[in-house]
């Protein structure tokens, strides 16, 4: 994913999805670190440095007044997960997924 640019969440979804994206050097900085929205903008960015046991973010991230939002390693990984247990799964299943992860640490189950 290209880093240094601001996108919807939509966006960055349909990005991982249609690109299969591997790389997961990026995470997404917000204005809030609370729920994830499809119509809201992130930004996307490096990873923030650890710096006797805290996380520096990224200038760019921090010149922002940002927050951490979603490491892209987790992020790639939950949407591959979702998509693999429901391969049809809507925009709306998948920030469902992302953030049932955030709030519990672990993977949501799709009913079949």
């Amino acid at each position: 994913m290209r880093k240094y640019q601001e996108l919807s969440l939509e966006q960055i979804i349909e990005q991982v999805r249609m690109d299969k994206l591997v790389s997961d050097d990026f995470c997404l900085y917000g204005k809030e670190d609370g729920e994830l929205a499809l119509d809201r903008l992130y930004w996307v960015s490096d990873y923030p440095d650890v710096i006797e046991d805290r996380d520096v973010y990224p200038a760019d991230a921090s010149e922002q007044d940002l927050q951490l939002v979603y490491y892209g390693e987790q992020l790639i990984d939950v949407l591959a997960v979702a998509l693999e247990e429901k391969p049809d799964a809507s925009l709306q299943d998948l920030v469902e997924a992302l953030n049932y992860y955030n709030q519990h640490d672990c993977f949501m189950n799709f009913e079949s």
